[in-house]
Order: structure tokens, then sequence, then C-alpha cells
């Protein structure tokens, strides 16, 4: 009884207790609920259509799209790794297909468009498409280099057997490559199932455009009446700009009147900024530092030391490698490949500046040979559970070889195909190859016809040379290629100039001002989109992505960024001022690109209103051709089509075209403002052109062109498929993060 009083005279203290109990418990639950949302929004690329976009499957297709692109370089010849602009290039790609599969698959669900399995079977039967083009590099026809379905098919048929046998075998390189072929006809198919279905939304959309025979008659007429004219312009230009007074009034009222146009339009948030991006180039300092080693490198080359040692050892972008190759290996090199047919073997090329790829340079020619370009050869790896027991393995097949057993038979004996195959100069030379790969190929090239055998670092190899075609010369050749680099010294100096000027300059304004006055080149950009990647492309390193995170997650118009040490070569130092953050779906009358484009359509307008006073007596074009300042054309062979374009002003005017075709022999027009100026025009000639008349291809022209226009015509700029483009940035609601990943 005696606690129950106690808690009765303490009543309101418990109940306060307890309810900062309550309100502590769904407070956590309310930070958990915001820290989840948080790392949602994190992780979030992109959206489109309330389909999101999130990092762990948008690095899985990055991941797969790079092993696509190291592959294609691989089969060119190129080596397997990707450069920052190529890996910076499958991030955009992968975003850009997204969206699009997006709306495709949006579009196609309304419309009821399925891709069947047998639209995809008579695809690749037909092999046209354009993404089996990767494929058709690795299934050709040898008759006519076209894709062959029967082999792709026969690969994905025998795949999981195929990759068992090899890893029983140790072949762990060969399922390397099997696993990258199968990457690449997986992604190939699924694009294949994507163009596939693009076709039929756009089949869809031509079949909904329709034309008819008066139409099609009057554009016949329109195209095929070719008009002759005498044409008079009075520039706008003749009035002085110092005669035209434009008030803040006169733009906003043309920002009322013209905000609608394209031209205005905010698709996602961007930012009006201001930059300066500083290169770091070499110091004289640095280049004589340069020119010393390189000396050096030289003196050793020309002494006989060791080439592997001191090539390697030096900081050349071509690493040695002890093959003889022929001319075409130096082909990205024109300044070593030009040098080549001068030097003697043995000789060293004294040290030069190249000034197209900013090296020093020297080469020294080890050898010179004649060796076939083409060998065709078979081989059977000697492997085994142990090293001893391998080489007893390779000394057993050339016993049995040089006692005339069957190659083949024997490499299906050991689990192996012994299948012939050409191996060509191309596939392997301006790579850089391996120890075991280069002696592989040396072996190749100098040995004769036969069986021979082969140690190798992996193992024994038993190889039949077959057959050689195509002798060229080859070059067994050391380059020692050394960009001119800058010092970190040259590096902080230019970091030290930099932070001083920030030092002084807190804010946009005195930023922009006083940049010129310190030897800095401001560089405006206007409305510089979330979406637009191409300074962060331009300039590469993942410090650009850390600046525009800042611009678009926390600067405030009006601040100046730190400085961002970024480049793919570490060599620029960027800071970005931001004038103003956009976020509308128009963009604002203050944005400087907005504020130019009214100015000069005011400012044309105004000329306009002045020429049109001036010229209010000028009733036709032989008035015209005595104002001051005119100038005369004679257009031929025009329609309501051509872009009448008098040579003097070099503007299309469209207004002009439609008077020459409406006006007959003799007739003249009156004043037509046009782009450029006010226009006179005066029809000398009329007369039909050669086509002839047909009803049904003038209207399937109709559609075509209405078609293409579709495709390739669009106020977001022009790109390919201005369908789904339309579609993703008027209904698609995107949201787009992709600067931060």
């Amino acid at each position: 009884m005696a606690a129950l009083q106690s808690i009765r005279k303490r009543g309101g203290l418990l109940i306060g207790i307890i309810g900062l109990g309550l309100l502590a418990f769904i407070a956590g639950d309310y930070f958990k609920s915001a820290e989840i949302l948080t790392n949602n929004k994190r992780q979030k690329v992109g959206e489109i259509f309330g389909e999101t976009l999130k990092y762990p499957d948008y690095q899985e297709k990055v991941d797969e799209l790079t092993e696509i692109f190291k592959f294609m370089k691989m089969t060119q010849g190129q080596g397997n790794t990707l450069t920052d602009e190529e890996q910076d290039q499958v991030r955009v790609q992968v975003w850009e297909n997204f969206k699009k599969n997006v709306v495709l698959s949006k579009e196609a669900e309304k419309a009821g468009i399925k891709v069947t399995e047998d639209d995809i079977k008579n695809a690749l039967n037909l092999g046209q498409a354009n993404s089996l083009q990767l494929l058709a590099r690795i299934f050709t026809n040898p008759q006519n280099y076209q894709f062959d379905v029967t082999k792709f098919q026969a690969f994905l048929k025998e795949y999981d057997t195929n990759v068992t046998n090899m890893m029983r075998q140790g072949q762990t390189e060969a399922v390397d490559q099997y696993r990258q072929i199968k990457r690449v006809c997986d992604y190939s198919l699924e694009q294949l199932r994507n163009e596939l279905l693009e076709q039929k939304v756009y089949m869809l959309a031509a079949q909904s455009i329709i034309s008819n025979k008066v139409i099609a008659k009057y554009e016949f007429d329109k195209r095929n009446i070719l008009t002759d004219a005498n044409v008079a312009c009075i520039p706008y230009a003749t009035v002085a700009d110092k005669d035209v007074k434009i008030t803040d009034a006169d733009l906003k009222a043309a920002y009322k009147a013209h905000k609608d146009l394209p031209f205005f339009r905010n698709l996602s948030k961007s930012a009006d900024l201001s930059l300066i991006d500083v290169q770091v180039v070499p110091s004289d300092t640095d280049r004589a530092a340069l020119e010393q080693e390189m000396a050096a490198i030289q003196n050793q080359l020309s002494a006989g030391e060791d080439v592997a040692t001191v090539v390697n050892g030096s900081k050349t972008v071509y690493p040695y490698v002890n093959l003889a190759q022929s001319k075409k290996a130096f082909e990205q090199m024109p300044d070593v490949a030009e040098a080549l047919d001068a030097m003697a073997v043995g000789s060293v090329k004294p040290v030069y500046y190249n000034e197209q790829d900013n090296t020093y340079t020297t080469l020294k020619l080890i050898d010179k040979i004649q060796a076939p370009d083409s060998v065709q050869y078979s081989s059977i790896f000697a492997v085994a559970q142990t090293p001893e027991e391998s080489k007893l393995l390779a000394d057993s097949i050339m016993t049995a070889l040089q006692g005339g057993a069957a190659f083949d038979e024997l490499a299906k004996k050991y689990g192996q195909t012994g299948d012939t195959t050409w191996v060509s100069s191309a596939q392997y030379e301006g790579a850089h190859i391996a120890m075991d790969d280069a002696t592989f190929f040396t072996a190749l090239n100098t040995l004769p016809v036969g069986f021979h055998r082969l140690s190798l670092s992996q193992g024994d190899f038993i190889i039949n040379i077959v057959s050689k075609k195509n002798v060229v010369t080859k070059y067994n050749l050391a380059v020692v290629k050394c960009p001119l680099q800058f010092s970190k010294q040259t590096y902080n100096k230019a970091l030290n100039e930099l932070n001083r000027f920030l030092a002084n300059n807190h804010d946009v304004n005195s930023f922009v001002k006083n940049a010129a006055k310190a030897g800095y080149v401001i560089q405006p950009v206007d409305a510089y989109a979330q979406s637009n990647l191409q300074i962060q492309l331009g300039i590469g390193g993942s410090r650009t992505k850390e600046a525009f995170k800042w611009v678009f997650d926390e600067a405030k118009p009006g601040q100046v960024s730190n400085i961002y040490e970024c480049g793919r070569d570490n060599d620029h130092l960027l800071v970005i001022g931001v004038r103003n953050i956009n976020k509308d779906d128009v963009l604002p009358l203050e944005n400087q690109g907005v504020r130019t484009y009214l100015t000069q359509l005011v400012k044309r307008e105004k000329k306009q209103a002045i020429l049109q006073e001036r010229l209010k007596a000028v009733k036709e074009f032989a008035q015209a051709t005595q104002q001051p300042g005119v100038l005369t054309d004679t257009l031929k062979d025009q329609t309501l089509y051509s872009f009448a374009t008098m040579q003097p002003v070099g503007v299309h005017e469209t207004k002009v075209s439609g008077a020459i075709s409406k006006l007959q022999k003799g007739q003249k027009s009156g004043a037509i403002y046009g782009a450029a100026g006010v226009y006179y025009v005066e029809v000398t000639d009329k007369h039909n052109g050669a086509e002839t008349y047909n009803e049904a291809t003038e209207k399937q022209g109709i559609v075509s062109r209405l078609m293409q226009t579709l495709i390739s015509q669009s106020p977001y700029g022009g790109a390919q498929e201005v369908l789904l483009q339309r579609l993703m940035y008027q209904k698609g609601d995107v949201e787009d993060f992709l600067y931060r990943f």
C-alpha cells in the first residue's frame, strides 16, 4: 500500500518519464527510418517512370559491360584494358540503356507489343541486327564474313561440357576466355531483344502516319515547280546597335512571350557556373631533367647493357617485348615506324622530342628478320599432376609423333581437339604481351614446319607447325618513349598560386572579376544539368565527381568551391563558382544564356521596327535595290521546300521560300521580314522540274519523311530515338544522379 501511495504522489513525474521513454523509442525508429531513406537516396543512380536504378544493380551492369568492352578491344588487337575515357563511356551507356529499356517496356506494354522467341530465332538466322555485329567477329562465316548462327548455337549447346573438360585439364586461361565469350553472347541476346522491341514500337508509330492523294499531289507540285527569282535584302545589321535601347522591361516581356520554347526548358536541376580549370604543364626544369635521363638511357643502350633491364627500368610507355614484329606493330607510333628503315641492326637512334605525343624517344634495333605474317599450327598442352610428370608426358608425345603417330589422335587421347588454326601478326603485335607469349610467337615465326617441343613457365607445349605464308620484314626493336611530365615541385607551385588567389576571392563575384588579373581564364557554363557529364568526361578523374556532388548536393548561389585536384593524368586543378541553381522546369531570366538569347531577339525586333518605319515607301524589288546597305542575289530552281539562302547573307529564310513559291512569273513581293533582314522578291521564271508524278511513291515518301523527322529531329539536341527521348523527359519524371557515381 505504501508503494502504491508513493506512486500516486509522483504520478505526474512517472507519466513524464514514461512519455520521454516512449518519445525516445519513437524518435529512435524515426531516425532509423530517416537513415534508411538517406541511404536509399545515396544508392539511387536514377529513376524514370517510377523505376529506380540502384547502385548495386548499376555497378553489376557496369562490370558486365566493362568485360564486353575489354573483349571488343582484345578482338581488335588493342589489349584488354579500358582507358579512363572508355570506362566513362561504359558508365554513361549503362544509365542510357536503363532509361531506354524502361521507356520501351512501358510503351510496348501499353500497345500490347512483345518480342517472341520466333522473332529472336528469325533475327539470328538473318544475322543483320546491329546487336549481332559483335558476335559476328566471333562466330564468322568464312565464305561471306557474316554472322554464323550455326556456330553460335553450337557454342551455346556445348558450353557447359567444354568448360567442364577444360577445367578438368587445368586450362584456366581458356576457361576464362570461354566464359568471356559467353558473357558477350548473353549481352548480345539481351540487346537483340531490346532492338527488336524498339523496331516494333517505331513500326507501330510509322503505321499511324498516313498520307492521301490530295496532299501527295500538292507536295509534288510544290516540289516540282521550280522558280528563279531576284532577291534583295536590307539586313538588320544596317541599323546600328547604338540606335537600339533594350530595357529590363523589354527582356521581361520577351521572356514571358517565349519561355515555352524548347530553348528555355530546364529538363533537370541545373546550375550556372563559372570555372577555373588549370592544366598543369611541365616546366623548363622538368624538360631538362628528362633530357638528362634520356641521354643516360641512350648511352646504356649504346654500351650494350641488357636491353630488357634498361628499357623496363625506364619511364617508357612501351615495355620491351623480345619478339620480332612487323612495321604494322608500330603504326600507333608513326615517328617510330618511320625511323625503322633507316636503322641498322645494333644501332641506337639518338634521343629526340616528338611533339605529336609529347615524348622523348630513343630506339635500338636488336634484330631484323624475314618471317611469315601468318602461321598455321596445332598444339597439345602436356599437363599432368606434377611438373616432372608433365615433362615425361611431353617426352612421350614427341616420341610418339616421331614414330609416326597422328597428331590429332594424340590430342584427342589427352582430351584436346588438336585442331589447326591460323594466327596472324595482327592478332598479337603491338600488344603488351607476356614473356611466355613472346617465346611462343617467336617459335612460330622462326621454327620450320614440323613438330616441336616448347617449354614455357606454365608447362610444355607440343606444336605442329603446318604452314606459313606472306613473308615480311620483322623488327626486334627496343623503344624507350617517355612522356614529358610535370614534377611534384611544378604541380605544388601551381596549386599554391591558385590557393593564394582563392584566399582573397571567396565569393563568385570577386572570383569572376579578379581572375584575369591573376592570370586565370574563367569558363562560363550556363544551365549545366545534373545529367550533363561533359565536364567530368572531358577532364576525368574521381575528384571531378566530388566537385559536381558539391555543386548539386551542397552548393548555394554565390559560393566558390575548394580546389579539386583531378584529371585522368592528375594534371587539372578545378575550381567552380556557382552563379545560380536552377530548380524550376523553365530557366530563369537571370540565366546568362537566356538573357543573351532574349537580348538578340529583342534587338532584332527593334531593328525590324526601325527598318519597317524607314522602308514604308519601299513597295517592291526595284525600289529596295536603291536602299543603303542592300544586298542582292539571284536564286535558281527554288521550291517551297528549298532553303532560300542568299549567299551574301548566309541565312536560311523559310518565309522567303514561301513567298517565292506563291508568286507567279513577273510578280513581285512586298516587304518580307525574315530572320536576318527585310527581303523583297522578283520572280523571273517558273518552270516544271524533270520528275514524273507517281501517287503511291509520293504518298510513301511523305510517310517516310515524317517518320524520319520523328526519329532524327528534336528540341533535345537532334539525337536519334527522339520519340523515346520525348517520352523520357516529358512524362518520365526523370531523376538523374549519375554525377555521383
